[in-house]
């Protein structure tokens, strides 16, 4: 329309829209992760999956889920309305003997996070007044560091103020720790709003280099990044991926291959 009917006022609009869109450029990469990186031939250190199953899933797509989690060859696992997995827990124990929810520490089987190695450490809290259970942390040694896995599952925006009650909660159960961290889960809310960008401000939190959609199923190309995946301290994304299936839930889980970066060694290595 424009091209064809080329006034100040059509123009002032489309220069308004293309600042727009270039602030919200901006605004995506203020938390992306710094350069330099390892280069793309290294091997990856640590393989972690996040996944919102859908809570009303069936079992039979339950299982599914837990054949895709048995085959995907990550070290970590978070899981949100994992429910779903119920009938299926010990057959994943197999692959994952070390958890937190679904039983493990909680009477819920909502959050759950599973590793191939053991925990130095777990605790679960609940950070929202409707739901329980929904923030779980643990660490692992790997190479000689503690590194923590954070899974939480935030209220939507629009329940009053809950969302930032969360996020100032969730802030001061981060800043605790110390060393490298690795935290996902359906925040229901882009990286663009003020309580995650606030979040990430003051927890030192980053992105990948593009953070993939994942709302709402079928809507990929102009959905949203509402379930994220963030690092800290010296952990890096080789890549961060949606997983290929979705499996009946109305949200795309997310795979990361991430390294941990050697202090001692300067990148790209000389």
């Amino acid at each position: 329309a424009w091209l064809l009917h080329r006034n100040v006022v059509a123009s002032l609009i489309v220069i308004a829209s293309l600042a727009v869109a270039g602030h919200g450029y901006v605004m995506l990469g203020e938390y992306r992760q710094p350069s330099p990186m390892p280069p793309q031939s290294w091997p990856a250190d640590l393989k972690v999956l996040s996944f919102n199953i859908m809570g009303d899933n069936s079992f039979d797509n339950g299982g599914k889920i837990a054949d895709a989690m048995i085959a995907s060859g990550a070290d970590i696992v978070m899981i949100q309305e994992s429910a779903p997995l119920g009938p299926h827990i010990d057959r994943i124990k197999q692959v994952y003997p070390y958890r937190l929810g679904c039983g493990a520490e909680t009477i819920t089987c909502d959050q759950s996070l599973w590793s191939k190695r053991p925990f130095l450490s777990q605790f679960v809290r609940t950070a929202s007044p409707i739901y329980r259970d929904r923030f779980l942390m643990a660490s692992i040694e790997f190479r000689g560091q503690r590194v923590y896995f954070a899974n939480i599952h935030l209220t939507k925006p629009y329940f009053d103020n809950m969302h930032a009650v969360e996020m100032k909660l969730i802030t001061n159960l981060v800043n605790d720790t110390q060393g490298p961290m690795v935290l996902a889960g359906d925040m229901n809310a882009s990286v663009l709003t003020p309580d995650i960008r606030t979040f990430l401000s003051e927890t030192g939190l980053m992105t990948a280099d593009t953070e993939p959609t994942t709302w709402p199923v079928g809507l990929e190309d102009v959905g949203m990044a509402i379930d994220h995946m963030f690092v800290r301290g010296q952990m890096r994304f080789r890549s961060l991926e949606r997983l290929p299936q979705t499996f009946g839930s109305n949200h795309h889980g997310l795979v990361a291959e991430l390294w941990l970066q050697d202090p001692s060694i300067t990148y790209p290595p000389q």
